[in-house]
């Protein structure tokens, strides 16, 4: 005679006041109470959110699997795929299910049955607890992640750098009334010019010995500057003011300079190939632009070569104009510094490379930057090799269609 052996099916109904196990026909199997102690509920939720199952549930359903129950039954995914994953059982989603639905829409008659008496006002206010506490806890884990940070950090630089670069402007325009000479394209570097006011102020200081002992310019520098505060026709103004104003700017690009550091520092525990790879400024404005490391590595490397280039994509496929080659990836030297024909294709191989290390960082892999980098220096030796001279101009096919238009309609002309 053959034998007939019968699956047995077992339902899972998790919730913020308990998890419950029911058969086919509602009844009772097995339950975990959160009711006398709403930590449990929070942990249960918190670890649920990491990817990881309790020790109370995984006991809870250990107990199931040897009272003979070999089919478990969910109505929440993320739990269902959790639990088949670590526990290894064999699990089924069943979202509009009439037993989940009859259960939780019975929830207080339910609970009379296990002996647990609460009113609907107390299991709502008990939920609004749990909620609360699950919601802070993922508010504090998302602060906590580094390319968070790593987000605050290179917009205040961005900021920052427009602050600097505003309040020099104005700087210069100013102390171009005691200075004009010095401040009109003889020395482009703003914060070198904040120094200068700061050290020296007057232009009556601007001597040989002063500028070499401060400063340590070339002797043909430090003459120039010399000659032309002798002969300069700028006025005689208060300069305190101007000298507090510049010693402002400098502290303002001294924290620049201590955000870049932590900057760096930072990159290098949350995204270290990548870090390695681009640097830090580049990765973190890439991180940026995607709007986490998360969504950096999911993204195809097509995208990551244009991030930052969205107008420029936008206006080629509206206009036909010029197509972009490269947005912020663009900031790295390797491209910046190559010929302009070859950067496209530098681009191509190199956005390839940044998402395979942002994906590694994300996932919590082993160092690769270095065996890339190798990669990305002997290919771009190749195409150097293969391309070392522009590519020859192809003429445009539009000016040929209308040359052929004017041509037909002459011959129009002379045959009326």
């Amino acid at each position: 005679m053959r034998q007939v052996f019968r699956i047995m099916k077992c339902y899972i109904i998790d919730s913020l006041i308990g998890i419950y196990a029911i058969d086919d026909g509602g009844n009772f199997l097995n339950y975990i109470d959160f009711l006398d102690d709403i930590q449990k509920s929070i942990n249960f939720y918190n670890s649920l959110n990491n990817d990881i199952l309790s020790e109370e549930y995984s006991k809870f359903m250990k107990e199931l699997n040897s009272s003979g129950f070999d089919d478990f039954v969910f109505d929440n995914k993320k739990l269902k795929e959790i639990t088949a994953q670590n526990l290894g059982y064999n699990t089924s989603f069943e979202k509009f299910s009439l037993e989940f639905k009859n259960f939780r829409f019975n929830l207080s008659d339910q609970l009379k049955k296990i002996g647990i008496t609460k009113k609907r006002g107390e299991i709502l206010s008990f939920f609004k607890k749990v909620e609360e506490q699950v919601i802070k806890e993922r508010i504090s884990q998302f602060g906590s992640k580094g390319d968070v940070e790593v987000v605050q950090i290179i917009e205040t630089l961005d900021i920052l750098k427009k602050s600097i670069s505003l309040f020099s402007t104005r700087m210069r325009e100013w102390y171009g009334l005691h200075f004009p000479e010095l401040t009109d394209k003889l020395i482009e570097d703003n914060i070198l010019i904040a120094k200068l006011i700061s050290v020296l102020g007057k232009r009556d200081n601007f001597t040989y010995e002063k500028i070499n002992q401060e400063f340590g310019f070339k002797e043909a520098r430090i003459k120039v500057l010399q000659n032309l505060a002798s002969q300069s026709m700028g006025a005689d103004i208060d300069l305190r003011i101007i000298k507090k104003y510049a010693n402002e700017i400098l502290s303002l690009d001294d924290f620049r300079q201590e955000l870049e550091a932590h900057l760096d520092t930072l990159m290098e525990r949350v995204a270290p190939n990548l870090f390695a790879l681009v640097g830090g400024l580049v990765g973190a404005k890439l991180i940026a632009k995607a709007g986490s490391l998360k969504k950096l590595a999911f993204m195809p490397a097509s995208r990551i070569q244009l991030l930052g280039a969205e107008k420029a994509l936008y206006r080629f496929l509206k206009t036909g104009e010029k197509r972009p080659k490269h947005g912020l990836i663009f900031q790295w030297n390797l491209i910046r510094g190559s010929k302009p024909w070859n950067r496209g294709k530098i681009s191509r191989l190199i956005s390839g490379k940044i998402g395979i290390c942002s994906k590694v960082d994300y996932f919590g892999g082993e160092f690769v930057a270095d065996v890339l980098s190798k990669e990305i220096n002997e290919k771009i030796q190749e195409i150097e090799k293969k391309y070392p001279k522009p590519p020859l101009k192809r003429s445009e096919p539009k000016t040929k269609i209308r040359s052929g238009k004017k041509q037909t309609s002459n011959k129009k002309r002379r045959q009326s």
